[in-house]
């Protein structure tokens, strides 16, 4: 959900390996790119991939391969790019016809036999060996494959749950409160965009809101109160079903415990022709002002549900957080209530996200084109002018299924 937050921002971690480990991998990378180089050089007339290829009728994929590891200004990024043992054996064979010196040849199998010797002992093979240098650091190789490993999740975990979306959205509305001084009110709006199912599935959990604390609408914050857009805790009315794909799809409404809202979508037909788009909206009044207190305000979802993309918003009132700095954090292992998880169990992922401020006013969505005017229409039913409001965006591509999104603004002088 959109949310103020009404706890501390965790602070984010940076991925670490062991020295060892990492001291003797670029050692080794060290001597390859070396060994590589020096053949290349002796081989003549080669300045690209296209000339080793042709040259010795390699496949292009192997001469690619030894020409990054050759020019690579830090041959521990080039890694990923070692070829095989029969790839190797190909190339030495091939220099070996076209007169390169036999100590050259001996000393490129050499480095070859001393890289595997690294994987063997500390990966077991070239999968975690790959993951385990890239990640060092979070450097440019981690999350150039990071986008296609989180793909293949997005399918495999399709094909397990029988169920994927084009894009999941989230909308955060934030102003001052023109009633109340010291508390901001949030409009919420959320949604699935093209919701298909891969197999009969009898219910889809597809919106949750939470509140904690006593009495109805009451949340982990005394004083704050949850209603849908109308202003109401008519269940039926969190669903806003103006904006839902038609015919209508069949949703239930339901409360559960601890001041959870949950809405299922109910027998939802299967494959492309089935496909369901639903928006909800929440209404959250009478939030305690976190400027100079926690200082945060921002976007925690969970990626319960296999998605192509994610994309949330916040459009924040003129005169509220203007300087505030934004920050994005992606966690595994994090607790579902306010208390933080316990040491160890909680921790950040390596990420390059950033939110993208976009200016004033609601951003066009390709997936959703009808997004702008959805947020404009509710926002005026709401009260809000929003033409003014700036808008923060973050927007994942396949987001890693099972893991919390966090996009947030930071107050800069919070208390700590």
């Amino acid at each position: 959900m959109t949310k103020v937050s009404t706890k501390k921002s965790r602070s984010q971690s940076v991925a670490k390996s062991p020295s060892g480990f990492m001291d003797e991998a670029a050692v080794v990378m060290s001597s390859l790119n070396h060994q590589v180089a020096t053949i290349l050089r002796a081989l003549g007339g080669i300045k690209k991939a296209g000339d080793l290829e042709r040259l010795m009728d390699l496949d292009r994929t192997l001469s690619w391969q030894l020409l990054k590891i050759a020019e690579a200004k830090v041959p521990l990024e080039a890694a990923a790019s070692v070829p095989s043992r029969v790839s190797i054996n190909r190339f030495i064979e091939g220099s070996r016809v076209r007169g390169v010196n036999e100590k050259l040849l001996e000393g490129l199998l050499s480095a070859y036999n001393q890289f595997e010797t690294l994987v063997e002992r500390h990966a077991g093979d070239r999968v975690c060996f790959n993951s385990m240098v890239s990640a060092a650091g979070a450097r440019d190789g981690w999350h150039a494959a990071e986008l296609q490993h989180r793909r293949n999740v997005f399918r495999g975990m399709s094909h397990m749950l029988g169920v994927q979306a084009q894009t999941l959205i989230r909308c955060g509305i934030i102003q001052k409160s023109k009633e109340q001084s010291g508390v901001v009110n949030l409009v919420m709006v959320g949604g699935l965009v093209d919701l298909r199912l891969l197999w009969e599935i009898d219910r889809v959990n597809v919106f949750r809101s939470r509140t904690v604390g006593n009495g109805p609408g009451a949340n982990h914050r005394k004083g704050i109160r949850r209603t849908n857009l109308a202003g109401t805790e008519d269940l039926g009315g969190y669903l806003l079903q103006d904006f839902c794909s038609q015919p209508a799809p069949d949703v239930e409404m339901v409360f559960g415990e601890a001041g959870w809202i949950y809405g299922n979508l109910l027998h939802g037909n299967v494959g492309a022709t089935g496909e369901s788009t639903l928006f909800f909206g929440v209404n959250y009044r009478n939030i305690p002002d976190p400027t100079g207190q926690e200082g945060v305000v921002g976007s925690r979802c969970v990626m319960d549900l296999p998605v192509k993309s994610y994309v949330t918003d916040l459009l924040v009132e003129p005169g509220f957080a203007d300087d505030w700095e934004p920050n994005v954090q992606v966690l595994v292992g994090g607790s579902s209530s306010d208390q933080p998880s316990p040491p160890g169990i909680e921790r950040n992922l390596p990420t390059q996200l950033q939110m993208e401020n976009l200016g004033t006013g609601p951003s066009v969505i390709r997936e959703y084109p009808g997004y702008s005017s959805m947020i404009r229409t509710i926002a005026t039913g709401a009260g809000y002018d929003i033409d003014q409001y700036t808008c923060w965006r973050l927007r994942v591509d396949y987001p890693l299924y099972g893991c919390e999104i966090i996009g947030e603004l930071i107050d800069p002088r919070r208390a700590n």
